[in-house]
């Protein structure tokens, strides 16, 4: 098993500084090109994958890398990694991104511009596009349309969300369960289609605008909305499986509290 990594020291680039959630993007971005190339283009991009990183740093329970690469490869790592050094170095990496966010997430940041606050792994693909030549644009996406802004990252919280459903079973608390529910939808909201007027380019300030207000602020309300869950999943603590009595009914309610009938839940 890997050991427990540190954050990597900026690096210098044109004389100018990465920080180091600048180089540890870097990393693993480059690792998916490979195993893209590899394995025929069927490998994620970077951004869903944080997206499913960030959902999983919210559930109750620590879900481990032999349940989350076949989530995201549709493989296991024998298969999707070359050796066991190449399937290393993609863990190491991702354990340090896991640990930013993290950090962001336990960051007591009243402001989004706050240095600490979390700034998910996002791109702007429409300004990406609009700063390629012409004749390469075509090459990235093909004929399909590039997503919307943070909408891969929405994409890959959610398909975490419904993947582990049963970590994601609402408590039988209504507040609680209101609150989970309300940050969720908040977080799906950014799956539509920026509809808004163009305002401003999130990847080159001086290009034509390319992401509207409304979607800056509804990628806020997001962010927001993950820290809530953070805080909550942490406030309930992990999910504990009922020991098996006499005394619970297999049509009585489970006792875990997600609603179902004991049978069909914990007593499965």
């Amino acid at each position: 098993m890997p050991t427990e990594p540190t954050a990597p020291p900026p690096v210098a680039t044109d004389g100018e500084l990465v920080s180091p959630s600048g180089a540890v993007l870097a990393a693993l971005e480059g690792a998916l090109e490979m195993l893209s190339e590899r394995h025929g283009g069927h490998v994620p991009e970077w951004e869903f994958c944080e997206g499913v990183m960030t959902a999983l740093l919210c559930t109750r329970r620590t879900v481990g890398s032999d349940e989350w690469l076949p989530m995201l490869f549709g493989m296991d790592a024998g298969a999707v990694f070359a050796t066991p050094g190449e399937q290393t170095h993609f863990l190491m990496h991702w354990m340090e991104r896991a640990e930013q966010v993290r950090t962001a997430l336990e960051a007591p940041v009243e402001a989004l511009d706050d240095e600490r606050a979390l700034e998910p792994g996002v791109v702007d693909w429409q300004g990406f596009l609009l700063s390629l030549p012409e004749s390469e644009r075509n090459t990235v996406f093909a004929d399909e349309m590039p997503p919307a802004f943070a909408q891969a990252w929405a994409a890959g919280f959610l398909a975490a969300v419904e993947y582990w459903a049963e970590e994601w079973t609402l408590p039988r608390d209504k507040e609680i369960a209101a609150d989970m529910r309300a940050a969720v939808r908040t977080v799906g909201a950014l799956l539509k289609a920026d509809q808004g007027r163009p305002s401003v380019n999130l990847y080159d300030e001086e290009g034509p605008p390319t992401v509207s207000e409304a979607r800056v602020e509804a990628f806020g309300e997001a962010i927001w909305a993950v820290y809530d869950l953070y805080a909550i999943a942490l406030s309930l603590g992990p999910r504990t499986l009922p020991i098996a009595s006499e005394k619970i009914g297999r049509n009585d309610p489970c006792p875990c509290g997600s609603g179902k009938k004991y049978k069909k839940c914990c007593g499965a």
